[in-house]
């Protein structure tokens, strides 16, 4: 009773409670954040990390979210859980898109829960995004509290908020991948521009103009100089800097900078590739890579993007879903299960061939297999079947007996 219970005394107070301080960044500290935040932006740029950042938050977006009881039968149409997001502003795939893309570059996800004023029961959900809301922890009390002025002025313990994040340094406040990967994504920054800086100019290498002449005549030097920054000048502005330049027979071109095979310039981007796809925890094949393919085909790596990547995030939303937006009264009897079996759609027949084949051979029931793919049970469906000819002695056995 602990959580609703807090609400319901909370909204009887006429006056808010704020049992710490409104933060009042001085300018060094506001300095140092929008610095971190512009840090942070940078990150996006980069199209591995974009499409991590992307593929992340996009899957687990299009999971469903499945309300059911304790049976693992799905609540009816009328369950106050099916209509939080009748009144929100943004529609849930868009809000768990953000949550999760919040949790990566800024470490914590935040989302507000209306609830009504009398049951305390979840009316409506909505985004809060991390650069607006205002966190304070105290590491005394290990007490924590939330506040974005855009739904309310004062502290809230907790009750009102899902506070979602995966790393963290001390265990209450999240961590961004951002700031692990900060060297990985500098490296990725200074290739990405060094690649501009050298198609921009079309390929063209720079370098020193040498001479051996020891004694040049008086004037002739300048005269030389002159002529070949013009001659220079009319050559790169002549197709996109592709034009041919000849110097004096006396005078030497040195090159300092490198090409692009020389500087292994596609090879660094294809390592960062494979860096920030290690950070994200996401294989580089479904960042574009395609050089160290080890799934046979799609259908395998996404499994392991299930297991291996999005599995942590999912029990992180059920988790904290199941602590705040079920009634006191129901918990233990309905819970939130987010389905996986969304983004796992291209490998249905497989799926199916296989829950067949048990059914078949009387290792799972047909209630059994529902489940999985997030059916409801049907009447009769927990006997296990063998496909004799006599259709009135196919049953094998009942999980009541």
């Amino acid at each position: 009773m602990g959580i609703f219970s807090k609400f319901q005394r909370r909204s009887q107070e006429s006056e808010p409670v704020n049992p710490c301080p409104t933060p009042q960044p001085d300018a060094q500290s506001q300095s140092l954040s929008n610095l971190l935040r512009q840090m942070k932006g940078d990150a996006m740029n980069l199209s591995p990390f974009f499409a991590g950042v992307n593929i992340i938050s996009n899957s687990i977006a299009l999971m469903k979210w499945l309300y059911k009881d304790a049976d693992d039968n799905l609540l009816p149409d009328s369950n106050y859980l099916y209509h939080m997001f009748d009144d929100a502003k943004i529609t849930r795939f868009n809000m768990v898109k953000n949550v999760i893309t919040d949790i990566i570059l800024h470490g914590n996800g935040f989302i507000y829960i209306e609830r009504d004023s009398e049951s305390g029961k979840p009316n409506t959900l909505h985004y809060s995004p991390a650069n607006q809301t205002l966190m304070y922890y105290n590491p005394l009390t290990y007490d924590m509290y939330f506040m974005n002025p855009a739904f309310s002025t004062r502290w809230d313990d907790g009750t009102n908020y899902m506070h979602l994040y995966m790393n963290t340094r001390d265990g209450f406040n999240g961590t961004p991948i951002r700031d692990y990967a900060y060297k990985a994504i500098k490296l990725s920054e200074s290739t990405e521009k060094s690649a501009l800086d050298y198609y921009s100019s079309g390929g063209q290498l720079y370098g020193l103009i040498t001479t051996n002449t020891t004694n040049p005549v008086v004037g002739t030097a300048e005269k030389q100089i002159k002529n070949l920054r013009q001659s220079w000048d009319e050559a790169r502005s002549q197709s996109q800097g592709t034009g041919t330049i000849f110097i004096p027979a006396d005078l030497k071109f040195q090159q300092l900078s490198s090409s692009a095979k020389d500087s292994a310039m596609v090879e660094s981007r294809e390592y960062n590739i494979t860096e920030i796809a290690r950070f994200l925890n996401i294989s580089p094949l479904l960042l574009g890579d395609l050089r160290h393919n080890v799934y046979g085909n799609l259908s395998e790596a996404q499994r392991a993007l299930v297991l291996h990547t999005l599995a942590p995030y999912v029990t992180m939303m059920e988790e904290e879903m199941n602590r705040k937006l079920i009634m006191p009264s129901k918990i233990g009897t309905y819970f939130i299960d987010i389905d996986e079996n969304a983004i796992l759609s291209v490998d249905q027949e497989q799926q199916a061939n296989y829950l067949s084949t048990l059914v078949r051979n009387a290792l799972m029931t047909p209630n059994e297999a529902r489940k999985i793919l997030g059916l409801p049970q049907t009447d009769g469906g927990n006997k296990l079947i063998l496909p004799y000819s006599d259709i009135n002695t196919n049953t094998l056995a009942t999980l009541d007996e």
